[in-house]
């Protein structure tokens, strides 16, 4: 009988320990909920230094909440503690490898550093995991478009643009690659679509204004070629024979008129 009682008794210590730890972690999680909260109010704030001390207190709290990483490494990709932010988002691969978002921001903070082959490594992998994420395609497209790629940089913004078509960032881009490619007609649509969904985006209007300019830019008349006129033939050079001819000739010629004169003289005329 003391036997049973005891093991009622192990039991139920054994539970109320169970129900203390589980009581202890869900405190842990709300207390860490209250610090990201806050460490969000912050970053939205722009007080970037006094947001990432929140979120390191709630990841201290709740380590092993991928989210709380995500949201700190997007904090030091802002402040511009870049390898602080691959860090985070390395984290978030490894505790969640099938998810997208890990790769996302690791390609977003690759793509502030000018690593755009990389960054197009992690893109290919985000597509893989998740290829119905509009997101994962227009961030794939802006890779392509720095790597000049515009042909594979369209394809993406416009598989974006079918699975998200509200997306004035998504047009602005792909108009953009148009205009890369000198096809400005192209480009209006685009534009014209962006604006319907963010009608007072000045530098939408900007590009708009640019293309049409030069769509409306006359082409360039190239002019007839003129002839040129043939020079006349320079003239012939006289034979030695006929300079000597013309010099006798010319002599003679003298000598009859001092023959003429010399007769005249002596008649008296």
């Amino acid at each position: 009988m003391n036997m049973t009682k005891n093991s009622f008794a192990g039991l139920a210590t054994g539970l109320l320990l169970l129900a203390t730890t589980a009581l202890t972690y869900a405190d842990k999680q709300a207390e860490a909920a209250v610090h990201g909260n806050k460490g969000n109010q912050l970053a939205q704030a722009t007080k970037y230094d006094e947001a990432i001390v929140e979120f390191t207190t709630a990841i201290g709290l709740s380590p092993k909440d991928a989210r709380l990483y995500t949201d700190r490494g997007r904090v030091y990709r802002a402040a511009a503690k870049l390898p602080e932010s691959l860090a985070d988002f390395a984290k978030v691969i490894e505790m969640t490898p099938k998810s997208e978002v890990g790769y996302l921001e690791r390609g977003q903070t690759l793509m502030v550093q000018n690593q755009f082959d990389l960054a197009l490594a992690d893109y290919n992998k985000a597509v893989e995991l998740n290829p119905n994420n509009p997101i994962c395609y227009d961030r794939r497209g802006f890779a392509f478009y720095n790597l000049r790629k515009y042909e594979d940089a369209i394809r993406d913004y416009s598989t974006s643009i079918e699975k998200k078509p509200d997306n004035a960032l998504t047009f602005n881009r792909r108009a953009d690659a148009y205009v890369a490619l000198a096809q400005f007609a192209k480009a209006v649509p685009d534009l014209d679509s962006a604006l319907k969904l963010k009608p007072d985006d000045f530098d939408t209007t900007q590009r708009l204004a640019y293309v049409k300019a030069k769509l409306a830019s006359p082409r360039p008349v190239v002019a007839a070629p003129v002839a040129t006129p043939t020079p006349p033939p320079p003239p012939a050079e006289m034979s030695m024979q006929m300079k000597i001819g013309i010099g006798v000739a010319a002599l003679i010629v003298i000598a009859i008129i001092a023959v003429v004169l010399s007769r005249k003289k002596s008649r008296g005329y």
